[in-house]
């Protein structure tokens, strides 16, 4: 007989810490939290950044409202993680190259929008991306939202045995079948920032299916739906179950927080420790965005 699927029950541990500069505000049990008390600015104290990317490090994604950041303040900001990633897709903007802009207008219809798989950033790079920080300009009146799953949290909930198995396990990250998913429903190549980058997003790398943080040594599953193309000694007709079962494993909603974007709101997140998707549910309707990606490590 089938097992009915239940909502996942234990370790849901997303409470937040004290801060002296800061107040982390839990979004779901299983991760995400508003932090109020600060603004990201040139104000912002060293001991005050510190705090923020602890709640970020234990909450996965945070989020502030009404920071209202110029392109020279999120950029700035951004770089108190360290150095910045280079972006495979897309070019700065003017006098900011390192603040990417993620814009929808209100007479595009598209199958096929930017990020609207789960997925974590760029994981095809040898170093793929720490830390992503997102900043809304112009939102729609409903849709546009972001979508978040704790990988961590999804690594906990597995049996030993499962971990026993996937712990050794390496996975290929590429993203030839993401490019050719999204020329097949457009019509037209996908867009690189340059043929370099294009060829090397394709080759893609092989890294651990379970990494480990570098400050908080957790490991979470290092799998998505968009860019984890197989697993190294393993056919397609064996990895490709395992790898779909993970995904739907990871982005069940019990593992899942939501944000209903606001004008003025930056949001960050560790992709080490969680997944992404922003559905493609506004037609119709503006979106602005801009987006700062920080440099990570090789994952281990």
């Amino acid at each position: 007989m089938r097992e009915v699927r239940l909502s996942p029950q234990g370790d849901f541990d997303n409470a937040a810490r004290r801060y002296a500069h800061i107040t982390a505000h839990p979004l779901t049990a299983a991760m995400g939290a508003e932090i109020t008390g600060v603004h990201l600015g040139e104000s912002l104290t060293d001991a005050a950044f510190a705090e923020i990317r602890d709640a970020l490090w234990r909450h996965k994604m945070v989020f502030l409202r009404g920071q209202n950041l110029t392109h020279a303040e999120h950029e700035a900001f951004s770089a108190r993680f360290g150095p910045f990633a280079v972006d495979a897709y897309t070019q700065g903007v003017a006098g900011h190259r390192n603040v990417h802009p993620l814009i929808k207008e209100a007479d595009t219809r598209t199958k096929a929008l930017f990020g609207s798989g789960w997925h974590t950033d760029s994981p095809f790079l040898d170093e793929p991306p720490s830390v992503t920080i997102l900043r809304a300009v112009e939102v729609p009146p409903y849709g546009g939202d972001t979508v978040w799953a704790d990988t961590q949290l999804a690594w906990r909930m597995l049996s030993p045995a499962m971990q026993a198995m996937l712990r050794p396990l390496k996975v290929h990250m590429s993203a030839e079948a993401n490019m050719a998913t999204q020329e097949r429903i457009t019509g037209k190549p996908m867009a690189f920032a340059s043929e370099d980058r294009r060829t090397a997003a394709v080759q893609g790398n092989f890294h651990p299916l379970v990494r480990m943080h570098p400050f908080t040594g957790l490991p979470s599953l290092y799998v998505d739906e968009v860019y984890a193309v197989g697993i190294e000694g393993m056919t397609q007709a064996e990895s490709r179950p395992l790898l779909d079962f993970l995904t739907r494993h990871i982005t069940q909603a019990g593992f899942n927080c939501r944000l209903w974007w606001e004008p003025g709101m930056i949001a960050m997140w560790d992709n080490r420790a969680a997944l992404h998707l922003a559905p493609n549910d506004y037609d119709g309707f503006r979106r602005e965005m801009y987006r700062t990606t920080m440099a990570g490590e090789r994952p281990e």
